[in-house]
């Protein structure tokens, strides 16, 4: 027997009857991620605590902790296994000076990041840097710890002696996140063998990942799932986690994501198909980094950067992933959690606020949305990378500018004896094997100079700032490709620009508020259907009671003189018996909706006048 021959309630949706062609009570919240640890059931939580007891760590944690500080009452979670392991990369030591009474560049060499005891992946993403603020031994030097690529710097330190190697005083500094960084003092712990004021050691850490198989299926897991006493699902999912992307080339990211989102897709449409049941998925876009195409020139291997993510996020809207049932944030922000901050997608935070929202309230609603955790939109004016080739100058200007301290890379004679020159953040190039000063920077006009080597080629690698790049052009570029981004107001903070939905411009959903005004009708219609399924007669008086208690949900959400603040301006139910309903059993309703407008833009006209007319 046909699913559709099964008596019930059988509503479907149509779209155009709005006309809508843009110029350019909250249900149930499901999230899926990964974590440290933690079930695989679907489990509900109501505060941050209970997601760090049952998950600890990751990425899970810090979404849902971006929801719960925006709103979120009560959110529905599945972990999704991780597969896919995380490392920790090698130190890498920038050697900015030389000791006093030493030839060549000190530090602690000797540096070990690892993974602690009986840990298998660390727990969430970092990078890390370590900048030495006051050199000496062991029991002397001082320094500050980054765990978000510079961006933020906790206060300043004194290393701790934890234990001993053979002898040697060692500092062992945990993580947090289940690794650690050591340091071992050196044989001879003199001026020639201590740590030098401004010498960075930097080092990442990436969490396990999960696959896309295992992703779809714990979005199929909370799709499916149902109260077991209302018998309610969830409205919407926040999908907090994206599967590696194969970075073969633009094409082949491009490809990956429209194959996920339109998996997303067809998960949400599945459930309308077999169970009449709207819900809608949200979704974090990759941010440019993920998206890196794997390309390398010889004139410019680091070719990717925010214009070119703009350009690729643009091609997917246009593609066949668009759907009603999709809202995909591309919003990053620096966001606090619990005393740290870290670059992260809102979407979480957005989530959140739709979680607690109105059915007609739109997330960008700039008096009551501000997205309370966030220090400020990432990247606003983000760092874009530069390339040159020098060839033989000792002296000459970088093409782009002003110039990020401490970015500068050049790389002479890299053929023959390579020389590795370093910006030591003092507006001077350093010898990175002997710490020695080979030159100068200047970052305001990106002026170089060379000394003490000759150089036959030199490759310089550097960031500038690049104050147009996340102006309001390239924020608008987003908006219109149906993006939730992100805008910074004065005095008001950070807001998302609007609630799109991955929907074409022409289409009656192309709004967050405009769905869920749609899907709360269907569900609450349906639910008002179901004591009438195989009842009898289609009498005046009948049909009269079963329109009166179709319609008494959206009468609710209607607007009233005392209650403006409602999602239903108006609406219009009608119910017409099947002519074959002696053997279909078959009634035909029809219900039409004015939606409450949101009011998105003010076009004022200003004119100077000689009087006004009372």
């Amino acid at each position: 027997m046909p699913l559709k021959d099964l008596p019930g309630y059988y509503p479907s949706i149509l779209d155009g009857g709005l006309g809508v062609l843009p110029p350019s009570t909250a249900g149930l919240f499901g999230v899926v991620g990964e974590s440290q640890k933690g079930t695989t059931l679907i489990k509900f939580a109501v505060d941050p605590d209970d997601v760090a007891d049952e998950y600890g760590l990751g990425l899970l944690n810090e979404k849902v902790y971006d929801a719960f500080t925006n709103r979120a009452v009560q959110i529905g979670i599945r972990r999704c296994t991780p597969s896919i392991d995380g490392v920790v990369s090698s130190v890498v030591q920038k050697a900015i000076g030389i000791p006093a009474g030493a030839s060549k560049a000190g530090g602690k060499a000797a540096v070990t990041a690892a993974k602690d005891a009986g840990v298998s992946n660390p727990y969430n993403s970092r990078k890390y840097i370590i900048r030495i603020t006051a050199g000496g031994k062991l029991s002397e030097a001082r320094y500050r710890l980054s765990v978000n690529n510079g961006v933020s710097w906790g206060p300043e330190l004194k290393f701790v002696k934890t234990g001993e190697d053979s002898g040697k005083p060692v500092s062992k500094i945990d993580m947090g996140n289940g690794t650690y960084i050591q340091f071992t003092e050196a044989a001879s712990p003199d001026e020639s063998g201590s740590f030098v004021t401004g010498d960075q050691y930097r080092w990442s850490t990436t969490a396990a990942r999960a696959t896309s198989n295992e992703i779809l299926n714990a979005v199929q897991d909370l799709v499916e799932w149902t109260d077991p006493n209302g018998g309610q699902g969830f409205e919407y999912l926040y999908v907090s986690t994206f599967p590696s992307i194969d970075t073969t080339s633009r094409d082949t990211v491009k490809n990956a994501i429209v194959a996920f989102l339109s998996d997303l897709a067809s998960k949400a449409q599945s459930l309308w198909t077999q169970d009449s049941r709207p819900i809608w998925v949200m979704v974090d876009m990759p941010s440019i980094e993920e998206t890196r195409p794997n390309i390398a020139t010889s004139t410019n291997p680091r070719t990717w950067n925010a214009d070119e993510w703009i350009a690729l996020l643009a091609d997917i809207s246009a593609s066949n992933a668009r759907d009603v049932r999709i809202a995909v944030n591309a919003g990053y922000a620096l966001l606090t959690q619990q005393g740290e901050m870290q670059i992260r997608p809102v979407g979480g935070c957005i989530a959140g606020l739709v979680s607690n929202a109105k059915l007609h309230h739109s997330v960008g609603w700039v008096r009551y949305m501000k997205i309370v955790n966030s220090v400020r939109i990432e990247p606003y004016h983000p760092n874009k990378e530069g390339y040159k080739e020098c060839g033989t100058s000792v002296e000459g200007t970088l093409d782009y500018f002003p110039v990020v301290s401490w970015s500068v890379h050049m790389i002479i004679n890299k053929t023959t004896t390579q020389v590795d020159l370093i910006d030591g953040g003092d507006g001077k190039l350093y010898d990175q094997s002997t710490g020695e000063q080979r030159g100068t920077i200047n970052y305001e006009n990106g002026k170089f100079t060379i000394t003490g080597v000759t150089p036959a080629t030199n490759e310089a690698y550097y960031l500038y700032s690049s104050k147009q790049e996340m102006d309001k052009g390239k924020l608008a570029q987003l908006n219109d490709a149906r993006y939730i981004t992100l805008r910074n107001w004065i005095g008001y903070g950070t807001i998302a620009t609007d609630d799109w939905t991955f929907a074409p411009a022409t289409s009656d959903f192309y709004c967050i508020r405009n769905r869920r005004i749609m899907d709360e009708s269907v569900r609450m219609v349906g639910i008002a259907n179901v004591p009438y399924t195989n009842s009898p007669g289609i009498s005046e008086k009948d049909m009269a009671a079963y329109k009166a208690d179709l319609s008494r949900p959206l009468e609710a959400m209607k607007i009233t003189e005392e209650d403006t603040d409602k999602p239903v301006m108006d609406y219009k139910l009608t119910l017409t018996p099947d002519e074959n309903i002696w053997s279909n059993g078959i009634v035909h309703c029809k219900v039409e909706i004015v939606p409450t407008p949101t009011k998105k833009k003010l076009e004022a006209t200003f004119q100077l006048k000689t009087g006004i007319e009372k």
